[in-house]
């Protein structure tokens, strides 16, 4: 029997309670109609609930939003009391079911009434922590949920408790929790259902009662069931530019049901057809934002496709290293082997990305899907790696699980993460780990490709010593969807050995090994050895010799190297394409001047193909403030000259070092047009070497030698460093953030002493914390450095660091050499542009590409400031 209250301040399982209930109302959003202009504070144009299931996803009813058209719809949320609210734009990516023609009877939508809503453009805010256990459970006899509501004129937030008192049509797809003991007013539909002893969503209301106070809800697992893409459904979408989750089947709308769209008989409203196209949509487009297509008929033809953005060159190609130019380009008759007609390397492309809007064409110079439909290199059709191609469940809990895994490590917020409150609420995953440990072993878990398909996974749990696979409706999917299956059926003397051979299958477990899986490998195994410590010395010596059988049979005779992430690979050719395709490329080179550090002198020419240059404009005493208005007619002027139809020609911008983070790439020539690195590649460069910054501590006049080379000259280390880097397979350095710790950037005696392979990149830049900040790229170029790659930082207070990582590491290690990194940063601009959320950690990013064997017209004396 619960003692009275005595008045005095809450326990710690209180504290824990209303701290989860914090975290649930930040990440309850509710959804508008995309119409509704700015009145997000009326209930005119309100639909109903949802929330944030993983960075940019939105879980919430497909009654909810199924009658918008176009699926177009606008996500309102707020992170915290004191912020204000912010409406994004979302899509609605999928419904569950797929096909909802058959109403049921009274013409509500059937179970189970999902929907995921994809945000047309990154934002900052929480996430709800999803339950990876197999069917709705709950710790208790009630839970706990949250919706918004305008039952009462005015829009506000609503949440509370509910009993559990059953459910309906168990072991099916519609099966639903029957819930009672409270109201649920009209709004409330499609927000979370809580397991307030666990501290995990498990659950989406769906409808409430008739009669009586209560309704029921759908069991997150149903999400399972959502469907991978298939060819032909792809094929469909890019020629009508509509999909399964635009409209309703019958081409039927609800009429005039609440605005909440809660009650159960949300019938269709008449007279609606098939959606229109996306504006920016075009033959050949995926109207879904670009959702990743399907394989081999298997689903496991490059099955781990996902949203990275990596090229990758079809076998057969390559070139003599001989042939290669220092500079990475082929030299002039060189056999082109295995190169496209068009000169650039054949590489696995699509057109999943139709052109933006106003650009000049879809094909990227020598890429995309050139003339008569051929695979070329280009941004439009860079081939996406990470996940299975179309597999919608796999992306979004794979950012779920990371996003977790992220928040672990320190940030900028002081907020608890949903690790703490579970830990202070006693939750303890199958009786074994503690929420921080399932937290780090979903997370690494996700880092991996996931399982090629649901009845590989069944026979890895079927394998499991002294485990019983029971019977489950729907089957487990994932690899966290494994783990919930370990939790709910293992005996309870074993769950943690059961969970560490678990991991142990999916190490070894068949895959493409990219370097970044290697990696992932490796991190999975550190968590399993760490885990593995209380247990007996006999079972950890037999997972270690599991490990070293694994690394032979995957890694034959590079055991050693395998564990051995800072061993510099080997010297050997990488096939590139041409660093310039034939063809005139544009430059801008602006100078601050000196005694007006506010205002510069800017030039733009035109780069002729043989290396030629040709003046078209100059001018004096620009205000740095106004510069992007005062070169677009110039710059416009000048890509007429450059442009072919399909092929933009690229633009270099060479700017001061302390300018260098300038978002130029985000540069309009028109009003209603795209940016300027959405329309083309836009490659910065230093146009003031002769300024870089000296460090004291390097001396009047020194030159600190490199720990691999020594130099008698700057120039003599920038070729060298740039060669080495052409002839490698590249690995980034993330070089101002470890695991979202903010820290300097070295000095620049330190990156001298960085391998010849590395690229440095900067998560930060822009985060003033430090005095020396804002020189970082000043000393990325003294120490040598023609490549680099970073993010404009956002401050955003539930921002974390990890998915820029993790997609920088697998575009530069993953990637066939880094002189395809320009067409690739252009790629994932263009996807972000166009609203693929996998692509959303490379908002903001840019790309140094200085090349020394090209050196800028005039070097040392344009319009040099005195």
């Amino acid at each position: 029997m619960t003692e009275p209250y005595d008045g005095g301040a809450p326990d710690g399982a209180d504290a824990a309670r209303l701290a989860l209930r914090e975290l649930v109302l930040a990440a309850t959003v509710r959804i508008h109609r995309s119409d509704a202009g700015y009145a997000h504070d009326e209930p005119g144009g309100f639909l109903g609930s949802g929330f944030f299931v993983a960075p940019n996803w939105v879980l919430t009813c497909a009654h909810v939003v199924h009658a918008e058209e176009g699926g177009e719809v606008t996500v309102v949320y707020r992170t915290s009391p004191y912020e204000d609210p912010c409406a994004v734009r979302g899509k609605v990516a999928a419904t569950l079911p797929e096909q909802a023609g058959r109403l049921v009877p009274g013409g509500g939508w059937p179970a189970p009434d999902l929907a995921l809503v994809q945000l047309r453009e990154p934002a900052g805010h929480t996430c709800v922590y999803v339950s990876e256990r197999p069917n709705p459970h709950f710790g208790g006899n009630r839970v706990y949920y949250a919706g918004w509501t305008g039952a009462r004129g005015r829009l506000e937030i609503l949440d509370g408790y509910l009993s559990v008192q059953g459910t309906i049509s168990a072991w099916s797809p519609e099966e639903q929790v029957r819930l009672g003991q409270n109201d649920l007013p009209p709004g409330v539909s499609g927000g979370p259902v809580i397991d307030p002893v666990r501290g995990e969503v498990v659950g989406v209301l769906k409808s409430r009662a008739d009669q009586g106070a209560g309704g029921t809800s759908i069991g997150i697992e149903q999400l399972r069931t959502l469907q991978t893409a298939t060819r032909a459904q792809t094929a469909t979408r890019a020629t009508t530019g509509t999909g399964p989750a635009d409209v309703h089947p019958s081409g039927s709308v609800r009429p005039g049901a609440d605005p909440a769209g809660l009650h159960p008989r949300g019938s269709l409203r008449p007279g609606a057809g098939p959606a229109d196209p996306h504006p920016n949509s075009s033959p050949g487009s995926d109207a879904h934002a670009g959702l990743p297509h399907p394989g081999g008929p298997s689903g496991t033809d490059d099955e781990h496709a996902g949203a990275i953005g990596v090229l990758r060159s079809s076998p057969g190609t390559g070139a003599d290293p001989a042939d290669l130019h220092p500079s990475g380009s082929l030299r002039p008759g060189a056999d082109p082997a295995g190169l496209h007609p068009s000169g650039s390397l054949q590489v696995e492309a699509h057109a999943s990305l139709p052109p933006p809007s106003d650009s000049p064409g879809a094909d990227v110079r020598a890429g995309g899907i050139g003339p008569g439909g051929s695979p070329g290199t280009g941004a439009a059709g860079i081939r996406v790696r990470g996940l299975p191609q179309g597999d919608l469940y796999q992306a979004v809990f794979h950012a779920h699980d990371r996003y977790h895994r992220d928040r672990q490590q320190p940030s900028d917020s002081s907020a608890p993460t949903w690790a703490d409150i579970q830990g202070e609420l006693g939750a303890r995953p199958g009786r074994a780990l503690s929420p921080h440990e399932r937290g780090e072993l979903l997370g690494r878990l996700a880092d991996l490709p996931p399982p090629a398909s649901t009845r590989g996974l069944l026979d890895l749990l079927r394998s499991l010593p002294g485990f019983r696979l029971p019977s489950l409706v729907p089957a487990p999917r994932g690899w966290r969807d494994g783990l919930g299956v370990l939790y709910e059926h293992a005996r309870q003397d074993g769950v943690r050995r059961l969970v560490i051979d678990y991991a142990m299958r999916i190490l070894a477990a068949d895959r493409d090994r990219t370097p970044s899986v290697r990696e992932a490998e490796r991190a999975l195994w550190d968590w399993v050895r760490h885990a593995s410590t209380g247990l007996d010395s006999g079972y950890r010596t037999e997972l270690a010799r599991q490990r070293v059988e694994l690394l032979g049979r995957v890694h034959p005779g590079h055991e050693r190297a395998d564990d051995d992430p800072g061993q510099l690979p080997a010297e050997r050719p990488v096939p590139h394409p041409s660093l310039a395709p034939p063809g005139p490329s544009v430059l801008l080179v602006v100078l601050r001047r000196g005694w007006e550090p506010d205002h510069c002198d800017w030039s733009i020419s035109v780069a002729d193909a043989d290396g030629g240059t040709r003046l078209l404009h100059e001018t004096q005493r620009t205000p740095l403030a106004g510069l992007d208005s005062q070169v677009a007619a110039p710059l416009t002027e000048a890509f007429r000259q450059c442009d072919e139809p399909g092929r933009p020609a690229l633009l270099h911008v060479a700017l001061p070092h302390l300018l260098l983070g300038t978002a130029v790439d985000d540069w309009r020539l028109r009003r209603d047009g795209v940016p300027l690195g959405v329309e083309r590649p836009v490659l910065v460069r230093c146009s003031d070497r002769d300024q870089l910054p000296d460090e004291a501590a390097e001396g009047p006049g020194a030159w600190p030698a490199a720990a691999w080379e020594s130099y008698d000259d700057e120039d003599g280390e920038r070729r060298d460093r740039w060669r080495r880097l052409h002839v490698r397979q590249a690995r980034a350095e993330v070089l101002d953030c470890d695991d979202g710790v903010r820290r300097p950037v070295p000095d620049t005696a330190a990156l001298r002493d960085l391998a010849p392979h590395d690229v440095p990149v900067l998560c930060r830049l822009g985060d003033l914390r430090y005095d020396s900040d804002p020189a970082s790229l000043g000393r990325l170029l003294r120490a040598g450095f023609g490549v680099a790659v970073w993010r404009r930082w956002r401050r955003e207070p539930e921002a974390v660091c990890g998915e820029f990582h993790r997609g920088a590491k697998t575009v530069v290690d993953d990637g066939n050499g880094v002189a395809l990194l320009p067409e690739v940063v252009h790629g994932l601009r263009r996807q972000v542009h166009e609203g693929l959320t996998e692509a959303y950690w490379a908002h903001g990013i840019a790309l140094l590409y200085d090349d020394p064997y090209r050196p800028l017209p005039g070097t040392g004396d344009l319009l040099e400031a005195l």
